[in-house]
């Protein structure tokens, strides 16, 4: 069940997935990733099994002020 007790999202998901569904190389997803680490919008780690990346959303609300943000400026976002 989503949210955890601690409010907190947590979703394992590999980078090469996010990459592959965003149409951006994998690179690219790690430094976005790495910036929303950074300020503390999401933590990331490995899964116990070691296959995938477990992104934990430890701030709901800021990440949706970046998505809101994000998708006025690139002329292929999928959702108006």
């Amino acid at each position: 069940n989503q949210p955890q007790s601690n409010g907190v999202f947590s979703f394992d998901l590999p980078v090469d997935i996010i990459a592959h569904a965003c149409q951006l190389n994998h690179r690219t997803v790690e430094q976005v990733l790495k910036g929303m680490t950074k300020v503390e919008l999401i933590k990331t780690e490995k899964s116990a099994e070691g296959q995938g990346d477990l992104i934990h959303v430890l701030n709901p609300e800021g990440l949706k002020e970046v998505y809101s943000a994000t998708r006025d400026k690139v002329a292929w976002w999928p959702l108006r």
